[in-house]
């Protein structure tokens, strides 16, 4: 079972900012959403373990209220989820030195926030760190984020990285090391190749080949690749 975000979030705009995010994010996690304060309630009645929960600080943007606030204290009070990691969310900062200070939140966003925000957050909550670090073929030391990876080819001992900023060789490290060692969106595709799913704009099945998004180009895929 994938780990699992609560959002509760009354603004549409907002709620699905906090989606996206979630959904692009290369470790898979389910979320559960709601915008107002008793639905949020009565879902949290179950057995079921959230690992993190963003809230909105106020459920009405026209007359600030602090419905979200309210909830945080009620977590706190709740034997199964007080030591889960609270973001709040908000687009008033006035309230961040409560949030802070008596309801001791993991941390907060302020509103508009970006995907990497997200990300961050995420990453500090699953102690995650989507940099690999690695020794070129000319001796250069390097730390590579995953994200800008569109494939990895293997071309005799060499890893061939494909990246936003061109081609990069290594030797550092054998197909099986990277699996191991990559996000799950990347996947073996080919016996030679590692694709990150992120950028799968289409698939071929005439060709066995999947075509990427951003670079333009095709990589072949194996018969037990399964796209998921």
């Amino acid at each position: 079972m994938n780990p699992c975000i609560f959002i509760l979030e009354d603004n549409e705009g907002f709620a699905h900012s906090l989606i996206q995010a979630i959904e692009a994010y290369p470790v898979k996690l389910d979320y559960v959403l709601t915008g107002d304060l008793e639905t949020a309630r009565q879902k949290i009645i179950s057995p079921f373990r959230y690992s993190a929960f963003f809230i909105d600080i106020s459920l009405d943007d026209k007359t600030e209220n602090t419905d979200g606030l309210a909830f945080a204290e009620y977590l706190s009070t709740n034997t199964q989820h007080k030591d889960t990691p609270v973001i709040f969310t908000t687009g008033f900062p006035n309230y961040v030195y409560e949030a802070l200070n008596r309801l001791h939140c993991y941390a907060y966003l302020l509103k508009p926030f970006q995907q990497n925000d997200v990300f961050y957050q995420l990453d500090q909550i699953f102690q995650t760190n989507y940099f690999i670090r690695l020794k070129t073929t000319d001796g250069i030391y390097m730390k590579l984020n995953t994200d800008d990876i569109y494939y990895i080819r293997a071309y005799g001992r060499n890893m061939l990285f494909t990246t936003c900023s061109g081609e990069i060789s290594s030797r550092q490290y054998t197909m099986k090391s990277l699996q191991s060692l990559l996000p799950d969106c990347f996947e073996r595709c080919h016996r030679s190749f590692l694709v990150n799913t992120k950028y799968i704009e289409s698939v071929n099945p005439k060709l066995k080949t999947l075509r990427l998004m951003k670079i333009d180009e095709d990589v072949p895929y194996g018969k037990d690749f399964q796209l998921h």
